[in-house]
């Protein structure tokens, strides 16, 4: 079965099931100078060793999933650079179940625009990231160490529930 999932735009309150969000403040900078402002510490990120980087670049697809990660011992942030991203996230029902799949009713799919970027809760299921439109790069930080059910670095995708599939857009 084919489930299709509307794109939603990226605000703390819809995003909060799945992590968290990062974006330029409402309220007045902590820190400023000379042509510059600051907001400290708008966000934290959960880390207990240090922290690996790795680029992606997404290319227009076709905006289907059919298998997505998790990561039940680390959050992961993800930040674009230069153009918009749909990022497809799901619901975990239990952190500690090694067998647990992607339920393709919990699928969201958030619009990532330059500039925002989102920290992936522990155990939040999700795909990598779509070009909204053209070609886009994001950054994506994690802490390096061994996930509780395995090393997500020799095949982490997990198929949907009855093999089901999410179409967005």
């Amino acid at each position: 079965m084919q489930h299709q999932v509307q794109i939603e735009e990226l605000t703390p309150e819809a995003f909060a099931p799945y992590g968290k969000v990062i974006d330029l403040p409402a309220g007045a900078p902590s820190k400023s100078g000379d042509g510059w402002d600051c907001w400290s510490y708008i966000q934290m990120l959960d880390a207990s060793v240090p922290l690996g980087f790795g680029l992606v670049v997404t290319r227009r697809r076709e905006p289907v999933v059919d298998a997505m990660e998790r990561h039940v011992s680390r959050e992961e942030l993800l930040l674009t650079f230069d153009r918009e991203i749909i990022q497809p996230v799901a619901r975990c029902a239990d952190i500690d179940d090694p067998d647990e799949r992607p339920d393709p009713a919990t699928v969201k799919c958030f619009r990532i625009k330059p500039g925002q970027a989102v920290v992936i809760g522990r155990g939040v299921w999700h795909s990598p990231a779509y070009a909204a439109a053209d070609d886009a790069r994001y950054l994506f930080g994690i802490e390096k160490k061994p996930d509780k059910f395995g090393d997500e670095m020799v095949h982490p995708w997990v198929n949907f529930q009855s093999g089901d599939t999410i179409r967005f857009g």
